[in-house]
């Protein structure tokens, strides 16, 4: 538990500055806007690079690509073209994105001024290519030369949003107390589907009896990184006191998802979480008083 409150607090402290998303600062961090140097691979086999670039459906994604030996006194181009229909659309990398004018030096439309761009993923999973090369200018900017570098041409695989479901029913843990002191912890195990590691959004309701939808004596939302199969709720922390809980998962992401530059276009959806929030029983245990008889006469 100590490493994982370090852990926390590191990430926090380091990425406080990121793009905030659909849920307010995520423990484990996602892509920054603009994204550092750190954040940037090549497309090149590993252990040097990655070769393939691997995103969620709708995430907004950047690439970039640079001349390899820019020669003073010239202006250079970037084609950025991707093989899906209809056409991605061509954005800058602010937090505020504005699309992105194509080259009007002559009729190959693909060319933009800037060398990193972002663009919105498909809807829907699938492979799809990226094309890149650069392309020199003179006159101003006004004059491509003839020659280009060669197209470089780069696969990339659209994932679905990652998704969370009970195994078990979502009223099936029973939990006795013998008092507040000894709350127990409670592991509820999931379904996943995705790529590690996983986090939770979840909000936790307690009720003072047992009703659903009775008395709510508290309300409290947080963020868990998932190790297991399990979302695992701490008795004295999570679970505080006897009565009903029911546990809602509001939102759920990996580490593909996480490299969104806007993680509310990777939101989850109804059917990505569990329909029913879990429901967790804590009674007070019954205690036995002494073994009593008739007094011997």
């Amino acid at each position: 538990m100590k490493h994982q409150v370090l852990k926390i607090g590191f990430f926090a402290a380091f990425f406080a500055l990121l793009t905030a998303g659909v849920i307010a600062q995520p423990t484990l961090p996602n892509t920054p806007t603009p994204p550092t140097a750190a954040h940037w691979t090549e497309f090149t086999d590993p252990p040097d690079g990655e070769s393939i670039d691997s995103v969620t459906v709708g995430s907004r994604m950047p690439y970039r690509v640079d001349a390899q030996t820019p020669i003073p006194g010239l202006d250079y181009e970037y084609k950025w073209l991707f093989s899906t229909s209809p056409a991605l659309t061509i954005q800058s990398l602010s937090l505020t994105p504005s699309n992105l004018t194509q080259s009007t030096v002559d009729a190959v439309t693909d060319y933009y001024s800037e060398n990193e761009i972002s663009v919105v993923m498909p809807s829907t999973p699938g492979l799809i290519n990226i094309t890149t090369n650069v392309r020199a200018l003179i006159g101003g900017g006004t004059v491509a030369l003839p020659c280009t570098g060669l197209d470089v041409i780069k696969d990339i695989r659209v994932l679905p949003r990652p998704t969370i479901q009970w195994v078990t029913p979502p009223d099936s843990i029973i939990e006795c107390a013998p008092n507040l002191a000894a709350i127990p912890n409670v592991t509820i195990p999931v379904t996943l589907s995705g790529n590690r590691e996983f986090e939770v959004a979840y909000t936790i309701t307690h009720y003072a009896g047992y009703i659903s939808g009775g008395t709510v004596t508290s309300t409290t939302s947080g963020y868990k990184v998932l190790t297991g199969n399990s979302v695992d709720l701490i008795g004295g922390t999570d679970l505080t006191a006897h009565g009903l809980y029911e546990i809602t998962i509001t939102n759920i992401t990996d580490r593909i998802s996480r490299k969104s530059l806007d993680m509310s276009l990777v939101a989850s959806q109804s059917t990505d979480l569990p329909a029913a929030p879990y429901k967790v029983y804590i009674y007070p245990a019954p205690v036995t008083n002494p073994l009593q008889h008739i007094r011997n006469m």
